[in-house]
């Protein structure tokens, strides 16, 4: 496969003091390696000014546009969102809502303490990452382990259709889960050094607090090999290229010529119900 050229300017510095500039991997006279410098310093300075004046602060500084959303539903009376810095947020007296930042997070704290939809909220969009802070991928463990979900009856069906109940027992199925569906992509790829991604979407009640993940295959009849091998979609592009675990239109026979997938239903579907798997190799 052909090397994809560089369209960055890369700038080297002799020994000797002198400054060389290279585009494309062509080396360029001093003026011209200048002029586009400072073009594409330009560019670089404007990007970084728009994406500034579309980022919520807090006197200036960057806040995630989460806590503006959820700040929003806890106070709906203003279109707050029209301003970009929460500093600005002010009562019906003039007043600003938050002296300090920490005023921020202290609301947003207490809320999804008395507001189940706001912890729902809040745990759907990952703000209680786990210890390490890893932000790709959030360990549903970890989130069901925060003392919010200590009355909590936790329900989990695996791949094979049966139901386990209790949240040790439902994290450790979750960990055999990802390490068998790995082991198979991995098996499948031929290859050791894999990523796999695993977005869940359990079901939180919290009204009977009951949390529910539902991990049953949506297609026995169609193996993980024949997912990531031999499966292609709609518009005949393989699912090894799109690095998603959903259950193709067809798959490529023994023959070569592509087979129909049955039921229909399930076309286009996760492999595993509840849950969004991509791979990766790293």
């Amino acid at each position: 496969m052909a090397k994809r050229k560089n369209n960055k300017l890369k700038i080297k510095l002799a020994t000797s003091g002198v400054i060389y500039y290279y585009l494309k991997g062509r080396r360029l006279k001093s003026a011209e390696g200048q002029k586009i410098q400072a073009e594409q310093f330009q560019k670089r300075s404007e990007a970084a000014k728009k994406g500034a004046a579309n980022t919520y602060k807090f006197q200036g500084r960057a806040i995630p546009r989460i806590y503006a959303v959820l700040l929003q539903k806890l106070f709906p009376k203003k279109d707050f969102m029209q301003t970009m810095d929460l500093s600005k947020w002010t009562k019906p007296d003039g007043t600003p809502i938050f002296k300090r930042f920490s005023d921020i997070q202290r609301n947003i704290d207490n809320a999804s303490k008395s507001d189940s939809d706001i912890f729902k909220l809040l745990t759907e969009m990952g703000y209680f990452k786990d210890k390490e802070g890893r932000t790709a991928l959030i360990d549903i463990c970890e989130i069901v382990k925060q003392k919010e979900y200590d009355k909590f009856k936790f329900i989990l069906i695996n791949d094979e259709g049966q139901e386990i109940r209790g949240r040790i027992s439902v994290c450790n199925a979750i960990r055999m889960f990802e390490e068998f569906v790995t082991s198979e992509i991995r098996a499948s790829l031929g290859m050791n050094v894999i990523k796999t991604y695993f977005d869940y979407s359990p079901n939180y009640d919290f009204k009977n607090k009951i949390f529910k993940l539902d991990l049953s295959d949506n297609n026995p009849k169609i193996t993980i090999d024949d997912v990531v091998n031999r499966g292609v979609d709609a518009n005949n592009t393989l699912t090894q290229i799109k690095g998603e675990l959903i259950i193709p239109a067809k798959i490529i026979g023994d023959s070569g010529q592509p087979i129909d997938v049955v039921p229909k239903e399930s076309i286009g579907k996760n492999k595993f119900n509840k849950v969004y798997i991509t791979f990766s190799v790293s």
